[in-house]
């Protein structure tokens, strides 16, 4: 790709931002179930922004191969679509979590945190990045995948305790001249406050830095089951907040004033 066309991509982008949501006009979740290993499951949602969970129930015996997937995808118009990220904007997803199970250990492994679906570059084929931020019923908290740098708080979660999250989301140029970042903060009842610092996103290759334009962030249950016993999981998300940057938003109003502008 030449300089030209990679700047006429910019350009696109920018203008692009225009017209871009207000990421905190977050305003429900839209429930998808991505994987039903577990069909015979018996499931209950709880969809009432600004609280999200789902409690499932796997009876003795209950047949099936991994695990079932759920997640309540941010949204701004009730939960009917998923909100589109805006590339351009800095913002701060907020929540508590608490994860309980059958078994004090956390075992079958439950997985709770924020789903990224990231989408790539059409120009270089075009392809979405699954991440992760990862809060596990043993313990283990974590960052990876989307093209965000792996970072390990370590075993850090209490299980069957309520743990605040945040995750800060910095837009390109914010924190790096070109690149976009990231910034986990978790505070666990017992462990305390965990920090995985300031992180710049990965480089895929496709001039695309952080989470792109279109980019969906969900908050996941993720459960397999102990085939033996009755077993449970129970994931609740409660007080989801997403509150943007104030520098960002004058980004977002300055280019809708610059496109105004050139209207007239």
């Amino acid at each position: 790709m030449t300089m030209r066309s990679v700047f006429g991509f910019a350009v696109l982008a920018v203008a692009g931002s225009a017209f871009a949501v207000d990421m905190s006009t977050v305003n429900g979740f839209k429930y998808e179930q991505l994987w039903n290993d577990f069909p015979t499951a018996t499931k209950t949602v709880t969809n009432a922004f600004p609280s999200f969970g789902v409690n499932e129930q796997f009876a003795a015996g209950t047949v099936g191969n991994f695990a079932n997937k759920h997640v309540g995808w941010l949204s701004n118009d009730g939960g009917a679509t998923r909100i589109a990220n805006n590339y351009f904007q800095s913002w701060t997803l907020s929540f508590q979590v608490k994860i309980d199970t059958a078994f004090a250990q956390g075992s079958p492994r439950r997985e709770a945190g924020i789903e990224v679906h990231n989408p790539r570059n059409p120009t270089f084929g075009g392809w979405t990045d699954e991440g992760q931020v990862l809060i596990a019923s043993d313990g283990e908290v974590a960052v990876f995948g989307g093209a965000m740098p792996f970072t390990g708080l370590g075993n850090v979660y209490t299980l069957g305790t309520t743990a605040s999250v945040s995750f800060e989301y910095f837009r390109p140029g914010a924190v790096d001249p070109i690149k976009g970042a990231y910034r986990l903060t978790f505070t666990d009842a017992v462990t305390g406050v965990h920090s995985s610092g300031l992180k710049i996103w990965g480089d895929e290759g496709d001039f695309l830095y952080g989470l792109n334009t279109g980019a969906s962030i969900g908050l996941k249950a993720q459960n397999q089951r102990n085939p033996f016993i009755d077993d449970f999981s129970d994931i609740q998300y409660t007080n989801v907040s997403v509150v943007p940057a104030p520098a960002s938003l004058a980004l977002v109003g300055l280019a809708g004033l610059v496109v105004g502008r050139r209207r007239r």
